[in-house]
C-alpha cells in the first residue's frame, strides 16, 4: 500500500470514535437554524470536525455521490465518502497517502484550521468504482460560533468548466495556426505569382479575410481567457500616437472597414504609458469596429487621445446614435442591437478596459453629436 509511515498520534491519524461522532451531529442537529440553511442551500455542503470527519452533509450532498442517508457517511472523511480512488490505499485512509499532500480538499482544511479563515482550492478525483473524473472546486470555512473546530465544506463540480477549458485551447491553438498558415500562403502568392487585375483584387480579398478570421479567433481566445481569469498582461511602455496609428492603419486595410473611413484626429496627445499594448490595441479595435457597424457607407469612425491630466482618454467617434434602451444595456454581455449572437465587443470593452487595465470605460451618445466610446487610463499605469 502507498502510504506515510505516521506516528500513532499524528494528527493525521486521529479520528474521534462513533461515540463522538454521534455526539458531533446531534450539536448541529439541534442547531435547526443552521441545519435550515444548510438544507436550502442548492449546493453540496458538509460539516466536518478537526479531524475532517463529516458530522453533516446537506441532502444535495448526498445525491450527488449517490449516498442514501446521511448516517452511511457519517465519521468518514471526505474521500471516503467521496469514493476517492486513493482514499483506501492507506490502512490510515483518507489524506495519509502521497497522494493527498496535493489534495485540493485536503488543503483547504489544512489551511482554514491553520489560519483560522476561509480557504479556496481545487481538487481531481477518480470515483474508485466507476473511474469517472471528477473536478471541484473547494471552500473551507470555520463555522461560525463553533468551539468544537467545525469547518463547513463547500464542494462545486467545475468538471464541465475545466474539460471546456481545455478543449477551447487546444481548438483555439489549432485553428490559430490554421488560419494563420492560410495568412501566410495569401502572403507569398502575393509576392511570388504575377496576376491580372482581377485575380489581383481576389487575392487581395482573400488576405484581408484571411487576416480578419485570425483576429477573430484571437478576440474569442482573449474573451474566453479574460472571463476565467486566465488572460496575463503584459505591462510595457507604449506611446499613445504610435498605439491610434496602428490601430487606424490594421483596420482601415481591412475587411471591416470596407465601406467607411478610420482616421486619427489631429489634436492628439503624444504620451507614453505603461501599459498592455496588444490589449489596448484590442479594446480600441473593438470600439472601432462598432462604429464601423454604426455608420453609414461612406463614413468616418475617427480615433484620438485626450490628456485629462492624471488621465489619458482613448476616444472613438461615430455620427451614429444609439437606441436610448440600447444603452441601458449596452455593457451586458450578449446584448446587441444587431442581432442574436453578437454583443461581445462592448462587453469585452468594458471587461478587459477595466478588469485588466484598471482602468474606466463610458460612452455617450445623442442623435446631434453621436456616440464616443471612450477608455480612460491613469498616465502612471
Amino acid at each position: 500500500m502507498a502510504q506515510f509511515i505516521l506516528p500513532a498520534d499524528d494528527p493525521l491519524r486521529l479520528r474521534a470514535s462513533p461515540a463522538d461522532i454521534a455526539l458531533q451531529h446531534e450539536v448541529i442537529a439541534d442547531n435547526g437554524l443552521l441545519v435550515g440553511v444548510l438544507k436550502s442551500y442548492p449546493g453540496l455542503v458538509a460539516v466536518v470536525n478537526r479531524h475532517r470527519q463529516i458530522i453533516f452533509a446537506n441532502q444535495a450532498f448526498l445525491d450527488f455521490f449517490g449516498v442514501g442517508k446521511l448516517q452511511q457517511i457519517l465519521g468518514q472523511r471526505s474521500g471516503e465518502a467521496l469514493a476517492c480512488n486513493h482514499a483506501q490505499e492507506s490502512e490510515f485512509g483518507c489524506g495519509t497517502t502521497k497522494w493527498c499532500s496535493s489534495c485540493g480538499v485536503s488543503k483547504a482544511i489544512r489551511n482554514c484550521q491553520l489560519h483560522q479563515k476561509e480557504d479556496v482550492q481545487e481538487c481531481s478525483l477518480t470515483h474508485a468504482v466507476t473511474a469517472q473524473a471528477f473536478e471541484f472546486r473547494v471552500k473551507a470555512t470555520p463555522l461560525p460560533g463553533s468551539q468544537e473546530g467545525f469547518m463547513l465544506l463547500y464542494l462545486s463540480d467545475i468538471t464541465d468548466q475545466q474539460r471546456r477549458r481545455a478543449l477551447e485551447s487546444i481548438f483555439y491553438h489549432d485553428v490559430m495556426n490554421t488560419a494563420g498558415g492560410v495568412v501566410g500562403l495569401s502572403r507569398l502568392l502575393a509576392k511570388d505569382i504575377q496576376l491580372d487585375e482581377r485575380q489581383g483584387r481576389l487575392l487581395a480579398m482573400l488576405q484581408n479575410s484571411a487576416e480578419r478570421l485570425t483576429d477573430e479567433i484571437a478576440a474569442q481566445r482573449e474573451l474566453s481567457a479574460a472571463e476565467s481569469n486566465d488572460l496575463e498582461v503584459s505591462l510595457k511602455p507604449y506611446r499613445t500616437t504610435v498605439c491610434l496609428t496602428w490601430v487606424a492603419s490594421f483596420y482601415s486595410h481591412s475587411s471591416y472597414c470596407a465601406k467607411c473611413v478610420v482616421e486619427v484626429a489631429e489634436s492628439v496627445v503624444d504620451l507614453e504609458l505603461r501599459t498592455d499594448r496588444h490589449l489596448l490595441n484590442r479594446i480600441i479595435g473593438n470600439m472601432v469596429k462598432n462604429g464601423v457597424e454604426a455608420v453609414a457607407p461612406q463614413g468616418i469612425v475617427q480615433i484620438g487621445c485626450t490628456d485629462h491630466g492624471d488621465e489619458v482618454e482613448f476616444w472613438v467617434h461615430n455620427q451614429g446614435c444609439i437606441p436610448a434602451e440600447a444603452q441601458l444595456h449596452i455593457f451586458q454581455r450578449s446584448f446587441s442591437t444587431k442581432g442574436k449572437g453578437r454583443g461581445l465587443g462592448t462587453y469585452s470593452i468594458k471587461l478587459l478596459g477595466e478588469h485588466y487595465l484598471s482602468g474606466r470605460v463610458s460612452f455617450k451618445s445623442t442623435l446631434e453629436q453621436g456616440t464616443t466610446f471612450s477608455l480612460f487610463l491613469a498616465k502612471n499605469t
